[in-house]
């Protein structure tokens, strides 16, 4: 009697064990905080901005801060930033937190996640858009910190 015991509650940890390990893991699989966002190559919201305006975008590009909020980007490569290639760019409105924060990763190529939106015609901005409510700012390749 006493080895059916034991033999039970080994059996109740184990099974309670593999439905922790099981929920744990599931909740891990899909980031809640990026869940709706968009998975988007820079050169597909460069060509098409009006298609994603206003939606919550996921793209990688290179990472410009500014001495001024103004001039913060996102290049699609380091040449077009230092050719002025306005159009291969974003602007991003960034807080002066989140600009501290970011700071080791300027001049670096980065994932982000954000909302774009598209420059109107009439716009007197170079940039194609701007990329506001900033959520992920990370190191991309070749980025070594």
């Amino acid at each position: 009697m006493r080895q059916y015991s034991v033999t039970s509650r080994v059996r109740k940890v184990s099974i309670g064990f593999m439905l922790l390990t099981f929920g744990v893991g599931a909740s891990l699989s899909a980031p809640k905080k990026h869940q709706d966002s968009l998975n988007v190559g820079m050169i597909a919201l460069l060509a098409a901005p009006q298609k994603y305006n206003g939606k919550i975008i996921r793209t990688t590009g290179f990472l410009h801060l500014g001495r001024i909020r103004e001039d913060d980007s996102l290049w699609l490569h380091e040449e077009d930033g230092k050719l002025f290639l306005y159009q291969n760019s974003f602007a991003l409105d960034l807080s002066e937190d989140q600009r501290r924060l970011f700071l080791h990763l300027n001049h670096t190529y980065v994932l982000i996640t954000g909302t774009l939106h598209s420059q109107k015609p009439e716009s007197t901005r170079m940039n194609t858009g701007t990329i506001v409510n900033v959520t992920q700012l990370d190191g991309w390749q070749p980025y070594q910190q």
